[in-house]
């Protein structure tokens, strides 16, 4: 059951990308917006975090790459964080809706913070983050733990950066939000 939950995440992810995005363009609307970062830093958080997730979904499959011994019961807690990892971005990805961007957004958009967003400021980097944690634990291995540092701290420069550009766009309104919603959880 724990293979099938990494296998079927991780493709349901892609699944889920692939048809909003093309939901989006469909109805000419902007999927890929302004960098929030250097460029670098955006491109390793993502690239990271897809190696990290890939790595868990290969060591599903079968390819062995773990360098401690992984208890089962510690495969199931990571299979649920990923898991539930899953249903925090997927919630996020609901409540952005039609504003889902790829970096900021050029165009004017309303600030969120009903649904999930009513608990957290950044519901669809916590849910990468438990996700990213589940892919650690279950693979065992040095390289994907490097991988997911590397993911969540490029993912907190751009969480800290989009924050910036929040205060900027709706200045009080946010001020108020974050100061009754946590960043994360």
């Amino acid at each position: 059951m724990v293979r099938f939950i990494f296998i079927a995440v991780f493709l349901g992810f892609f699944v889920l990308n692939t048809l909003q995005e093309k939901g989006l363009k469909a109805r000419g609307l902007e999927t890929d917006g302004e960098r929030p970062v250097a460029k670098w830093l955006f491109v390793l958080g993502k690239l990271a975090t897809v190696l990290c997730w890939a790595a868990a979904f290969a060591q599903a499959l079968g390819l062995n790459m773990r360098l401690v011994a992984v208890p089962p019961g510690l495969e199931a807690v990571a299979a649920g964080l990923f898991l539930g990892g899953f249903a925090v971005l997927w919630l996020a990805y609901a409540g952005l809706g039609d504003a889902n961007t790829t970096g900021l957004p050029k165009a004017g958009t309303r600030l969120r913070t009903g649904g999930i967003y009513a608990y957290s400021r950044n519901p669809l980097y916590a849910g990468l983050y438990l996700m990213t944690a589940g892919a650690v634990i279950y693979c065992g291995c040095a390289v994907v733990l490097a991988l997911g540092i590397a993911a969540v701290t490029a993912h907190h420069r751009i969480v800290l950066a989009e924050e910036k550009f929040l205060l900027a766009r709706f200045g009080r309104a946010y001020e108020e939000y974050k100061a009754r919603t946590r960043r994360y959880i």
